[in-house]
């Protein structure tokens, strides 16, 4: 399948009843529709997705239980979101560190005599000249 065609998603009620009664065609689909969304993504995101994907299905296959592997899989994401928002975080304290000493040199350069010492230069004598 072409990275520009969409796979419909198909309704709970279906997709329920096909991992019931045909596991093999569930997950074969389930594929299919994970395959044809790293696809369609920009070129440069690809190889993260299916890293990203590499772990969920590893952590699915080591799994004893499906409820087993959704907590890890929740944990996982949670572990990934934390990352994300103190990366977040910290570019923000930058941010405001960058401003907030902005501020300061404006600060100082609209009052300079408040916190500077004006330093006389005079012109040398044509007999100071070595």
């Amino acid at each position: 399948m072409s990275a520009r065609q969409r796979l419909e998603l198909p309704s709970h009620e279906f997709l329920s009843q096909l991992a019931r009664d045909d596991p093999q065609a569930y997950e074969a689909f389930r594929g299919e529709l994970l395959e044809n969304f790293i696809d369609s993504a920009p070129a440069r995101l690809q190889p993260r997705l299916h890293g990203i994907q590499f772990r969920v299905d590893s952590v699915r296959r080591l799994s004893r239980s499906a409820l087993g592997s959704t907590v890890k899989i929740y944990e996982l994401m949670w572990e990934s979101f934390l990352c994300l928002n103190q990366g977040w975080q910290s570019t923000l304290r930058m941010k405001n560190e960058y401003e907030n000493s902005q501020g300061s040199m404006s600060t100082t350069e609209s009052h300079p005599g408040a916190s500077a010492r004006i330093l006389e230069f005079r012109p040398r004598s044509p007999h100071d000249r070595k």
